[in-house]
Formats: structure tokens, sequence, C-alpha cells
């Protein structure tokens, strides 16, 4: 009989004990692949979304060192969780009833991680090489386009776009049911919210991508009139379109054929008035063809009306007709500025980004009088003229155009495009200057134009107080009050007797209110001496007491009045939102929630929200707000659209 240590064993024994190894051999082996391919997964995985995270972020930002060095270390990450799913022990385990499931949740994540990490280096491949980050040439570089790899954008986009949409599938599918699927489903959770800007920038390409060539000059010349707004004297849609330039992209080559003052120069003499046809249910004109000239076609609020009466009244004056239209004004310039570095000017210096709202809309009206008008207007053309030239060499232009792109929310780079592919994008990114009710909840949205050509409201501070009473049936009385004062400095002088022109510090101001679709019982308050202006010429619009329809179902009214230098005014409107507006699904809370939109002002507005509930219902508190007596209160700053939500529970 065999012995060990002096112990004697029976074959019997022998085998039990040559099985036990055997078995625990198998259990430790199967332990141990179990164990790598769990730390696997979570190390590969959440180190996978970190990677993938931080090479979005450079790609939105520009920065293609940063995403391409964060997407070499989410291929390590995806390779690593693919080695985790393509051991024996894991075949091994997709074999056993109950289990399978969980493993092939496993695997469905690790082809969709791939499949996300693929499209990633493909996105970040195709900005390396339109950029010239990669070393190749940039797609738009000394003023030419180059159609070839323009024309090469939309299969590549294509690619990225079908490895996220299978990757989403796969992921969608990965169901937590057993034990081991559920150690994905947190990361299976991120994997999707990660993913969200990577497949919106995809989307956006792919839309936009086939109609690109077209729309920069690939099949003839395309036309955009570019209108840099002056936010010293204020329309509804943004600055007064004081200077204009067209731009012109003709098989490759971008040329500034037309550029120039508006008053003096394009529409001689003095704001000539021209003849157009604009688009109908538009207020601020009551008939066609509009006899108006072109300073005041960007006068409703919501772009998709300004923007084609700018090109319709573009054309009306003699010039070639364009196909979108580009509202900048000084704070996306300044952001550019920012962003590229100054410019020098023989009149003004060294123009940066912090000094050009100063220089241009305050020091120019100051330094050069009426009389020495063309000089400024020359000054101004000069430094316009510098700047066009630094974004057509190409060198700067991913990072103008994403700091630019950034100004969009508060209305200071805004687009209107006649592709309606093109318009679809501006809509849906935010950047089409678009106005209208949200259809839930309670709405802010006002405007002031200016009605005296002075320049002071680049001094305009504003202020926008929204009160709310809130009933227990969910419905409210709210009254929205905008107080603007003319913070013109004190040394300044009061200017001429007529008070018009811009050197004057008088201001007159139509008030342009909204009231939500919803609203009822309207009612508009204002000083002595203001008054309502109504909207003529549109009978089947008008709505009573000076409330028109904005041509898209929304209220308006206008009020006109004067404000001295120094002075205050102050207008309100007030209506009823009907029961259920602010009902919450749980019977003992009540929400507010309000959407207010901005103006492109040059100093942002104020927003400031007071909402009172019933009896018996108590603010849910939230950070920054302020309770007093059942009040809550919160204020933000305009310099984008606020969203507003303030609950009450019982």
């Amino acid at each position: 009989m065999p012995s060990i240590a002096g112990r004697t064993f029976t074959p019997k024994q022998g085998v039990i004990g040559a099985l036990l190894v055997v078995v625990g051999g198998f259990l430790f082996w199967l332990q141990a692949g179990l164990m790598y391919s769990f730390a696997s997964l979570a190390w590969g995985g959440y180190g996978l979304q970190s990677h993938l995270s931080n090479a979005a972020e450079g790609l939105t930002s520009g920065d293609y060192a940063l995403g391409d060095s964060e997407f070499q270390q989410a291929k390590g990450s995806a390779e690593l969780l693919e080695r985790a799913v393509g051991i024996a022990q894991v075949d091994l385990m997709g074999t056993i009833p109950g289990i399978a499931a969980g493993v092939n949740n496993w695997r469905a994540f690790t082809d969709a991680s791939s499949g996300i990490t693929a499209s990633t280096g493909e996105l970040i491949s195709l900005y390396g090489d339109l950029s010239g980050d990669a070393g190749g040439q940039r797609i738009f570089s000394d003023g030419a386009i180059d159609l070839d790899q323009l024309t090469a954008l939309p299969p590549r986009v294509k690619v990225a776009k079908d490895q996220l949409d299978q990757s989403e599938v796969r992921l969608q599918a990965v169901t937590a049911n057993t034990i081991f699927s559920q150690l994905l489903d947190r990361i299976r959770n991120l994997a999707l919210r990660e993913m969200q800007p990577v497949q919106e920038a995809v989307n956006a390409l792919d839309l936009v991508a086939p109609v690109l060539p077209d729309a920069l000059g690939a099949n003839g010349a395309r036309r955009y009139l570019v209108a840099i707004g002056n936010q010293a004297e204020m329309r509804a849609a943004g600055g007064a379109p004081l200077s204009l330039v067209m731009v012109e992209m003709d098989n490759g080559r971008i040329s500034i054929p037309i550029k120039g003052q508006t008053s003096t120069q394009l529409f001689p003499p003095l704001n000539a008035p021209v003849s157009w046809f604009g688009p109908s249910l538009n207020p601020f004109f009551p008939s066609n063809p509009r006899f108006n000239p072109f300073v005041v076609t960007n006068t409703h609020p919501n772009l998709v009306y300004s923007g084609r009466e700018m090109a319709a009244a573009w054309a009306g004056g003699g010039y070639p007709e364009v196909d979108g239209v580009v509202t900048v004004d000084l704070t996306a310039i300044a952001a550019v500025l920012e962003a590229t570095g100054p410019v020098q000017s023989e009149v003004f210096g060294e123009v940066d980004g912090a000094r050009l709202g100063q220089i241009l809309l305050i020091d120019a009206y100051e330094d050069f009088g009426q009389e020495d008008a063309d000089e400024r207007q020359e000054a101004n053309q000069k430094l316009l003229d510098d700047l066009l030239t630094r974004l057509l060499s190409g060198s700067d232009l991913v990072s103008a155009a994403r700091a630019m792109a950034s100004t969009a929310p508060g209305r200071h780079f805004q687009l209107w495009m006649k592709n309606p592919v093109l318009e679809q994008l501006a809509l849906d990114s935010g950047a089409a200057g678009f106005v209208d009710s949200p259809g839930t909840g309670d709405w802010s949205a006002v405007y002031t134009q200016n009605g005296n050509q002075s320049k002071v409201d680049v001094f305009q501070q504003r202020n926008v107080l929204v009160n709310v009473n809130m009933q227990e049936d969910g419905s409210a009385r709210v009254t929205q009050q905008v107080t603007v004062t003319n913070a013109t400095p004190a040394d300044r002088p009061e200017g001429p007797p007529e008070r018009i022109g811009y050197e004057t510090m008088w201001l007159k101001n139509a008030y342009i209110m909204y009231a939500p679709d919803r609203a009822s019982n309207l009612t508009v308050n204002y000083p002595s001496g203001f008054n309502v202006r109504p909207f003529r010429g549109h009978a089947f619009q008008q709505l009573g007491r000076g409330w028109v329809d904005d041509g898209y179902g929304n209220p308006l009214v206008r009020v006109v009045g004067w404000t001295p230098p120094g002075g205050q005014s102050a207008v309100s409107v007030s209506y009823t939102l009907p029961a259920g507006t602010f009902s919450s699904a749980r019977s003992n809370r009540l929400e507010y929630i309000l959407q207010a939109d901005p103006q492109a002002l040059f100093i942002n507005s104020t927003l400031t929200v007071q909402v009172t509930g019933p009896p018996g219902f108590t603010p849910i508190r939230q950070p920054g707000m302020i309770v007093t007596d059942g009040t809550a209160t919160i204020s933000a700053v305009q310099s984008g659209p606020v969203n507003v939500s303030i609950g009450f529970s019982r």
C-alpha cells in the first residue's frame, strides 16, 4: 500500500485524494480566471469610460493631441475587456444554464465598447485630417477649401455613425437580471451616458456632411450675408446691423466681394429705404412689399423671421441673393480675439477681446463726433478687415469657430439658412435665434428695441422680475416686470435737444414682451408718458388691448417710452396660466417651471423669480434660494437660456 510521511493509504483513498487534487486545481483555475475577468471588466470598463470621456472632451474643445492620447489609452482598455471575455474559463461558464445569459451580456458590452472606441477614433482621425493637426493639409487654409477632403467627409462620418448605432443597440440589449450581468449594469449605464455627446456630434455631422460640399460652393457659387450687430443700438433679434459683409464660396475659393458700413456705404444716402418682399405674418411689417431701411430688418425677436427679412432686403438693395444670414456682435468677436489673440489698429492701438466693446461701443462714439462719423466708420471697417483676413488664413479657424459658437446661447452668434438641412442643424444646436413658447410651464421672453438711433444701449442695465402666485389647482397669476436703467456716465453731456442720433444720452425704447401661448387675462402696465404702440395692418392677428400674435401663436405686446440719462423705467405684463400648469404627479406637491430666453445685450440681464405657493404649501429649498414667509426667490444672470424649477410641498 502506498504511504506518505509514514501514513499508509488504501487504493480507494488514493483515488479520492487524486480526484480532490484535480477538482481543487480545476476550481482554483476557474476561480482565478473569473477573478481575472471580473477585475479586468471593472478596471477596463471604468478606464475605458474615463479615457473615452476625455477623448470626447479633446474632440469638442479642439485639442487634437489630448483627444488622440486619450483615444490610444481607451484602445488599451478596450483590448483588456476583449481579453477578459476571451479566456477559457468564461467560455466554460457560457455553457452553464442560468449563467450563459450573463456571459452573453458581458460579451455584448465588450463588443459595444470596442465599437464606441473605434468610432471615437475615427472622429479624432477625421478631425486631425481636417484641421491639419495630424500632419496633413488643413481642409481650409489661405482662403481656400480642399474640396477633395470635403467630398470624402460623408462616407467617413457614416462609418463612425454606423459603429456608434450598432454599439448603442448592443448596450441596450445588456440586461441586469443575473448575478454576473448585474456587475455590468453601472458600467453599461455610464457608457450610454458618456457616448451621448459623441453620438450627438456624429448625428449632426451625418446630417450636414452630405450637403456641405454644395453649401460651400462645390457645385456653384454660394453666398452668405454676415451682419455685424452693434449692441450700442439694439434691435429685438440682436444689435443693429450697422456693418455688412457678403462672403462668397465658389469651387473651393472664399472671397469677400462686398463689405461696408450699412448706412453710408451700402445703402446711401444714410439708410435709404429699399423695397423687398418679406415673410408673411410678421407683425413688425404691416404689408408686402416692405419699403424700409435695411437697419430695421431684425426687429422681430425670432431670427427665423428676421433672417429672411435681412436676406430679402439685401437683395432689394440690388445686391446678389444670399443662401443664408449669419449675425455676430461684439461679444462674439471679442470671444474670437480672446481665443486667437489681439489685432493692431492704427487708430485704436492693440485691440483684444477684453477692450473691444469699450473701444468700439463706448470710446469711439465719445472720441468721434457726428461730424467725424466717416472717420470712425473707416477705422471700424479697417479693424473688421484685419480680423477677417486672419480668419480667412485658416490658421486659427478651429479656435475662432469654437469661440464664436460658445456665444450662441446668448444669441451673440446666430444663423438663418435657406437650405432646410442647415437650418435644422442651426435649430437643433440652439444657434437659430428661435423664439417660441416652450408649451409647458411659464415663459419669459423680453426684448428692448432702440427707437431714436442713440448709442446708449451699451450702458443698459436690465432686471426682469417674475412674480408668481400659484393656486392649489396648479394655476397661477404671473406678473413680469422689466426694469431698464439708462446708466450713461454722469459726465457725458445730455446731447442735442431733439434727443435723436448717437450723440444723445436719452433712450427711446420699445419694450417687446411675450406671454406663454396658454396665457389668458392679458394686461400691461407702464409709466406715465409711455404708450402701447399697436401692430397695424394685421387685423387677423390682433388679440386685443395691444396684444398681437407674433406669427407663431405667441402673444406679444409693444410699449414705447423715453428714459433720460441716469433714469429708470419699468414696464410689466400680467396673465393667468390655467389649472394643472404647475401640478405635480404627486398630489401633495406643486412645481413651478420657467424658461427664460435671453436678448444679446452687451451687459447681461439679471432674472429674478419670486414664487408664492398657496396656503399650506412650503417651498422646497435648493442652493441659491431665499425663502421668506413662504415665498421662494431665485436669481440668475441671463447669459443664455435660463430654466427655473421651484417645488412646493404641502
